[in-house]
């Protein structure tokens, strides 16, 4: 990345039938490096996920987002383009956020989930997103596995719903 040049996060995955809008703060390194959502070996996101589904995770990436879809659940960003070293939330430098209202505009999202802190405080801030009800759960992150049990406790929790 060259000096004073943002990286760019990904196009929302959704479509007309989604109700609940999983947020992260902006992609990984290596997520950026591979053009996929939750890439990093070390974050749980994927297998979390499946285990809720009930459902033996693919490992294909399009197949990935396929059953996402297909049991309602969309995923996105807070940030559109953002500077951070590395890929820890504490390490943002330049951020700016995604602008939700298309989105909210052509599904029927009744629910977000932030994915970590960053992403609810963030998320709480955007005025497009303020009559949704948004819910923070402990971030997939590799860097938050100390916390694995409680952290799937309160996703399958959260997510019962869509069973």
């Amino acid at each position: 990345m060259k000096p004073n040049e943002l990286n760019h996060g990904f196009a929302p995955i959704y479509n007309n039938r989604t109700e609940i809008l999983i947020l992260g703060t902006a992609p990984s390194v290596i997520s950026l490096k591979k053009q996929q959502y939750y890439a990093n070996p070390g974050n749980q996101f994927w297998k979390i996920i499946f285990d809720i589904l009930s459902v033996t995770d693919p490992l294909d990436y399009q197949q990935r987002i396929e059953y996402l879809k297909l049991h309602r659940l969309g995923l996105w960003d807070v940030y559109a383009k953002f500077e951070r070293k590395g890929s820890l939330d504490s390490n943002f430098s330049t951020v700016i956020p995604n602008d939700f209202s298309q989105l909210l505009a052509t599904s029927p999202i009744k629910l977000i989930i932030a994915n970590g802190k960053l992403s609810y405080k963030e998320a709480l801030k955007n005025q497009t997103l303020q009559n949704m009800p948004i819910l923070c759960l402990p971030s997939t992150s590799g860097a938050n596995n100390a916390q694995m049990t409680q952290r799937k406790i309160a996703w399958h929790e959260a997510l019962s719903m869509i069973h």
